[in-house]
């Protein structure tokens, strides 16, 4: 985007930034009205649960009815209850509630690289309770389990926005009382870690950390629900971002699903991921303890007082921005490097056809299920597990996505403005590399580009000086990166017209990108499928022409992603499960933003969360329904909202509706025949007849080619361009051809 149009949209978005925001005191004098019903002070109690004496609080909640009255009800919450012990980078271990516990303060949170309320620690597999008061052991009371989300690398069970104290009060208020509860669970590298098979008689293990302690958080919650009055055959496991993505492995597992959840939700769940496979979690590997290694022998490195800081530290720079591009820019051009290579075994080594996993860096990985022994003897691993995508519901399930996911989903975070940042200023030296259509040589550039440490400080410096409308502008995307950015979003398909004992050996033992750049009979192209989908209207580039073409250019790609990751994903899941599910679509635009990290004028900021921010002005992102699904007027970061009337109606209804049994009955998908989904908008009540929109892709997502017309979904399916159709195509070798 040149400079000009940059200013010009920037200009664009601060107005109309000003028109939201905009808090202007009225000239007529407003009636008072009556100060809101408080909540009584907490107090402190003792209880038997089992043979346990546990220390627990009793806490006054303040809610309105569905008919608008205040009132108070009380709930009984036990904070910090460790479900499980861990050891570093390996699976934790179910605990037994212990003799007497104090649980009336959350227990720590997990590490992560961003600050938290709690105090951060290792030793952090702790849960929440929250139940009605009064509530006797064998009640049988329904139990609702929340994973939090975070792209698998931050937050906590004891987030603000997630406290199930107003949402067991109405349980109550509303006749259908339930237990809450909400857990931590390892994030990060910590959470995830790639383990080596090289023991074909012990069996295969994975190092999905984080996956394992959720199982355990639900088998403790399976052995002593009961004694908290909570029923263990009525257990809705439920999360939002990679907690939705963390059930999608869950219900694959025939000793959880089923036995110790009957039902979930899943917020969000990007079911077009493509997880790493087992292959490539090694290599993951490798670049972690490669990045420790280079954090320990830097010249003025102190080492800490706990070697976990280490991890922290590595961990933040495998997250920072301009690192993910890089590792993304190197996964598209060498991602088809390895496929079809073979061993002087015959062993094909399984690797991922897209670059996807490079954007969420710790992410679970898809373990090993069968391995062969090479005459050298090494293990090799010849069949992952099958993706979430490839597999069932295996119990009923709700589902479904918000308009806007894309917008702040870690998938995409901010490549979408860096890389025409970057084109931008690599233009000052190269003219041309501004309007390249050759996805493989902008790349190429990019990482040689990047490649110089004074470049790397220009882009950093570029970026410091860059304002929130500069980042807003930033969301257009030139015509050229647009379909570069699309390519290499999916990865590159590469053509070897060279000797092939020689080029692989050039890519085992010397560095990818110099083979990539001396090898110059390698060609390289985007998957057919991504060309077709570009040649589609609906899809099609346009140029730069005017003014409004280039965030047109971006809007268009956004509506890929969330086709193809999102929508079209969650509304095939819901079609082809045998099991009951309802799939729903968040279309409610908040009249606030639910993402507001460190973005104040005096704050250091992160690119990711600018980016984040940025991309949630306008429309219900990745975690836009939260304050809505547990009526918590604040954003994602604990800070406080104030929701317009509507809103707070709509957060009235809807987390009453999130806890009830209505959900799971009354709003069952049968089929794209009728396509009936659960729309929520605002405007519409929860009734079944009214919040139900049937044929919903031909008329939410009615395309403009004819290939399109009936429905965005069902033309990207009929032209074979939604992923289980082809980069996560259950047979391998054929994706592969």
């Amino acid at each position: 985007m040149t400079l000009l149009h940059r200013s010009l949209v920037a200009i664009a978005i601060s107005a109309s930034l000003a028109g939201c925001y905009t808090d202007t005191e009225a000239t007529v004098p407003m009636p008072e009205k009556p100060e809101p019903l408080q909540p009584l002070p907490a107090e402190e109690i003792s209880l038997e649960i089992g043979d346990s004496i546990v220390n627990a609080m009793k806490e006054s909640v303040a809610i309105t009815t569905l008919e608008g009255e205040e009132k108070r009800v009380n709930v009984e919450t036990f904070k910090g209850i460790e479900y499980a012990t861990q050891t570093r980078f390996a699976h934790s271990i179910t605990k037994e509630l212990e003799e007497n516990v104090n649980a009336t303060a959350f227990g720590e949170a997990c590490m992560q690289v961003r600050s938290t309320t709690q105090y951060q620690s290792e030793d952090c597999l702790n849960l929440n309770i929250w139940r009605p008061a009064g509530v006797d052991a064998g009640a049988d009371l329904p139990v609702y389990v929340f994973i939090h989300g975070g792209d698998f690398e931050y937050g906590s069970g004891s987030d603000d926005i997630v406290h199930g104290d107003t949402i067991v009060a109405q349980g109550v208020d509303g006749n259908e009382p339930f237990i809450y509860v909400s857990i931590n669970y390892r994030l990060g590298q910590l959470g995830t870690l790639w383990i080596d098979n090289d023991d074909l008689e012990v069996g295969h293990k994975d190092g999905n950390f984080g996956i394992g302690d959720q199982k355990r958080a639900l088998e403790w919650v399976h052995n002593n629900i009961a004694e908290f009055g909570g029923s263990t055959t009525n257990v809705t496991v439920m999360g939002q971002g990679s907690g939705a993505m963390s059930i999608g492995f869950l219900q694959q597992d025939d000793e959880i699903a089923g036995n110790y959840f009957q039902r979930a939700i899943m917020q969000s769940n990007s079911y077009g991921f493509e997880y790493p496979t087992y292959e490539l979690a090694k290599k993951q590997k490798e670049r972690f303890e490669s990045t420790v290694d280079e954090i320990i022998n830097a010249p003025d490195f102190e080492a800490p007082e706990n070697d976990v800081e280490i991890i922290k530290q590595a961990q933040a720079q495998a997250l920072s921005g301009l690192e993910q591009l890089k590792n993304w820019l190197l996964g598209s051009l060498s991602i088809s490097l390895s496929l079809g290579g073979e061993d002087a075994d015959g062993i094909v080594a399984v690797s991922n056809q897209t670059p996807m996993s490079n954007l969420m860096p710790f992410a679970p990985y898809l373990a090993c299920e069968s391995s062969e022994m090479t005459e050298d003897s090494e293990v090799v691993c010849v069949e992952s597990t099958q993706s979430p995508m490839n597999t069932s519901l295996s119990v009923p399930t709700v589902l479904g996505t918000n308009a806007n996911e894309v917008n702040s989903s870690g998938m995409l975070f901010s490549v979408t403005f860096l890389i025409p940042t970057i084109l931008e200023l690599m233009s000052n030296d190269d003219p041309d590399v501004m309007y390249s259509d050759d996805s493989a040589q902008v790349a190429l550039k990019a990482l040689e580009w990047l490649d110089d440490e004074r470049n790397i400080a220009l882009v950093e410096s570029t970026l410091a000086n860059m304002t929130a409308d500069d980042f807003a502008a930033q969301e257009g995307l030139s015509l050229s990166a647009y379909g570069v950015v699309t390519d290499l979003f999916f990865g590159l398909k590469t053509d070897i017209n060279a000797d092939i004992g020689k080029f692989l050996t050039c890519i085992i033992f010397n560095d990818t990108l110099e083979c990539l750049s001396e090898n110059v009979d390698i060609k390289m192209s985007g998957h057919e499928q991504i060309d077709t989908a570009l040649n589609l209207t609906d899809f099609y580039p346009k140029s730069e022409a005017a003014l409004g073409d280039a965030i047109d250019n971006m809007g268009k790609f956004k509506t890929l992603l969330n086709d193809t990751l999102f929508d079209g994903p969650a509304r095939h899941m819901a079609a082809t499960s045998e099991n009951a599910a309802t799939l729903y679509r968040f279309d409610k635009k908040p009249s606030f933003n639910v993402y507001n990290y460190n973005t104040g004028e005096n704050s250091s900021w992160d690119i990711l969360d600018v980016f984040k921010t940025i991309g949630c002005i306008s429309g219900a992102c990745t975690g836009s329904e939260l304050p809505f699904v547990f009526n918590k007027p604040m954003r994602l970061d604990g800070s406080a909202i104030n929701p317009n009337s509507g809103e707070k109606t709509l957060m009235n209804e809807m987390s009453r509706m999130w806890f009830s049994q209505a959900l799971f009955n009354n709003f069952q998908y049968t089929g794209a025949g009728s396509d009936n989904v659960l729309v929520i908008d605002g405007e519409q009540s929860f009734n079944k007849n009214t919040a139900t929109t049937y044929d919903w892709d031909s008329i939410a997502n009615e395309g403009i080619d004819p290939k399109l017309i009936n429905g965005r979904l069902t033309g990207l399916e009929n032209e074979q361009l939604m992923p289980w159709q082809w980069y996560l195509a259950p047979n391998e070798e054929e994706t592969q051809e």
